[in-house]
């Protein structure tokens, strides 16, 4: 682990992640407490989801061609710089005439986001080695779990004493921060990029093929789907939640963020520290993971206080870094560098598609049946996905074979092998 902390160009990504990864946090909380203030609508939440989801869907396909084509820490800053500048018509919205502006920073930030995912999922194994890649997701997981520690709260409380636009301002400092840290990260394109000359679709549809040829790759997309399903709409109702269901004010999904957010970074130094043990057994940890967090999630949603309600995410906050160290670390070694971009953004899009239908579904049921009921289903859901996981997902891979040689070059090079012998 300390040898990983002083690789140069892991702490650049390290650090990088962190002050991006606290931009959108910011962002979000403050976006969705601003949005519940100005309409009062559990809709208007979910709206603001779809519009986080929605380029998901849209760009996720595209977003990975272009990934594997170009240099992966330039992609990264040039992201984190125009997510700044997108924000900046948020200050302009000073009433409810101002949602639809917020819809669209939201897209447009969210848009961007789309080409940073990928890229950064595909540095870490040419930063670190393949064979360190479940420890350095461990190390991130631990950076990304401060930021809901710190994140959710703080803009809470800067929202109340600031008011949301003095708050993007200083948002965008931390993207414009992020990007010199990114762009230092030594993460240059694919070596087989650089004389590609295939088209767009063609490199698409090359992605695809190589994901439907791998029964582990096509598992985990749909493992992830159905817990989207259920999760993906439940995302944005956490502040529903506090004031339909604990009759508190919007501000107070504050303490239920930050609360999950501590038990991220305990759940995130636990399975940094068991990263060892944890290699070859993540298929297994994923959903184990998920089984647990549906659990919680329906006994959050049953849950009568606010205390009692910050106890339970705090035990389901623990639970979700193990799912994303060995779902990230599973891709990562079961996909070849050249088409790591691309196979992160067809899970991307099976991703988009789950979360676009639980969201589009989860404002209107919440408004017609209630938070509380929505939040239980979406943990039932859960509990099938992670027993789905243990049926489809029976083993983690190991680092990626070497391409095979066509027969004429080993027929070639045994053949020089056998003449040199004699």
């Amino acid at each position: 682990m300390l040898s990983l902390l002083r690789n140069r160009g892991f702490a650049f990504l390290l650090g990088g992640q962190l002050l991006s990864l606290l931009a959108p946090w910011s962002q979000r909380t403050a976006v969705l407490i601003w949005v519940y203030a100005l309409t009062g609508s559990g809709v208007g939440v979910s709206l603001v989801g779809l519009a986080e989801a929605l380029p998901l869907l849209l760009l996720a396909p595209f977003a990975g061609v272009f990934v594997d084509r170009w240099d992966r820490s330039r992609t990264m800053a040039t992201v984190v710089l125009v997510q700044a500048v997108a924000l900046l018509p948020l200050l302009l919205v000073h009433d409810k005439a101002g949602f639809p502006i917020i819809l669209i920073v939201t897209l447009l930030v969210n848009a961007a986001s789309q080409f940073f995912m990928p890229a950064a999922a595909a540095a870490l194994p040419t930063v670190v080695g393949q064979e360190a890649i479940g420890q350095a997701n461990g190390l991130l997981q631990i950076s990304n779990s401060v930021v809901p520690v710190i994140a959710p709260g703080l803009t809470g409380l800067l929202f109340a004493a600031i008011g949301p636009r003095p708050l993007m301002l200083v948002i965008i400092a931390f993207y414009l921060l992020s990007m010199p840290l990114l762009a230092c990260v030594p993460a240059p394109r694919p070596e087989r990029a650089n004389g590609s000359k295939s088209s767009l679709f063609a490199e698409m549809a090359a992605g695809l093929r190589y994901v439907r040829r791998s029964r582990f790759l096509m598992s985990l997309i749909v493992f992830v789907f159905v817990a989207l399903l259920g999760v993906g709409g439940l995302s944005v109702l956490d502040v529903v939640f506090v004031t339909r269901a604990l009759h508190l004010r919007s501000e107070d999904v504050g303490v239920l963020l930050s609360v999950t957010g501590v038990g991220q970074l305990l759940g995130g130094i636990t399975i940094a520290l068991l990263s060892r043990w944890a290699a070859g057994r993540y298929h297994r940890i994923l959903a184990a993971a998920v089984m647990l967090n549906g659990i919680g999630t329906f006994i959050y949603a049953r849950t009568p206080t606010l205390p009692v309600a910050a106890a339970v995410l705090f035990f389901v906050g623990v639970g979700f870094p193990p799912i994303m160290v060995a779902f990230m670390t599973m891709i990562q070694l079961a996909a070849e560098n050249e088409y790591m971009g691309r196979v992160m953004s067809l899970v991307n899009t099976g991703m988009a598609v789950a979360i676009i239908l639980s969201m589009t579904a989860s404002g209107t049921l919440t408004d017609l049946f209630g938070v509380r009921q929505v939040i239980s289903a979406g943990g039932v859901i859960l509990v099938v996905a992670g027993v789905l996981g243990l049926f489809l997902i029976r083993s983690t891979p190991g680092p990626p074979a070497a391409p095979e040689q066509p027969v004429e070059a080993r027929d070639e090079m045994l053949a020089a092998v056998g003449s040199a012998s004699r």
